[in-house]
């Protein structure tokens, strides 16, 4: 019996390239396959449709960046260095695999529906550290709202960046936006960290 790990992963890499280049609405799975070099039915083995496809790239995608968040957040004691920690690890993801982030980026609004909301995704880690935060009396304010500011200003730099509207990386962009985002949540700004 073959292997087809290895054609799921050639399937997933090119998908997520042509979405990216595309917009998932552009892109059929003959299109991929197409650019697989395999039949579409050999698709259809691995996923039963394009949506199934797109949720599954999209919650291993996120379930990934989660993981390294949670790294990151245990990485560090003080809340203000948890925060940059997190901070920083986001806008230098966009840097280490831009198709996935450009991915993740893109789908997010018509994919967070297929994520679980547990502290095993991004958002809900980040809310449990704003809800620390509170609870110890570092920041005030609604958790729930604290973390919306901070999703903001990370997606929102990162969304102009992909549109050309700003000339420069989340990662280059690193210092400015760590600095914004302990502003916002009126945490004092930690020392500076090497990258």
């Amino acid at each position: 019996m073959r292997d087809g790990r290895p054609t799921r992963e050639k399937i997933r890499q090119t998908a997520l390239t042509l979405f990216v280049e595309r917009g998932v609405d552009a892109v059929s799975l003959r299109d991929i396959a197409d650019a697989v070099g395999i039949r579409a039915s050999t698709i259809y083995v691995h996923w039963k449709s394009r949506d199934a496809l797109v949720g599954e790239l999209f919650v291993d995608g996120y379930a990934s960046y989660a993981r390294r968040i949670a790294a990151a957040i245990e990485g560090e004691a003080a809340f203000a260095a948890k925060l940059e920690a997190v901070v920083r690890l986001v806008c230098r993801l966009e840097t280490e695999d831009p198709v996935l982030f450009r991915f993740l980026l893109l789908t997010q609004h018509g994919s967070l529906s297929a994520v679980d909301h547990c502290e095993g995704n991004p958002i809900d880690l980040l809310a449990r550290l704003m809800r620390d935060g509170v609870a110890t009396g570092i920041i005030a304010g609604d958790p729930d709202l604290l973390t919306a500011v901070v999703v903001g200003a990370l997606v929102q730099p990162a969304t102009f960046s992909l549109y050309g509207r700003i000339g420069r990386s989340l990662d280059q962009m690193a210092d400015e936006i760590v600095g914004y985002c302990l502003k916002l949540v009126g945490a004092a700004r930690c020392p500076p960290t090497t990258k």
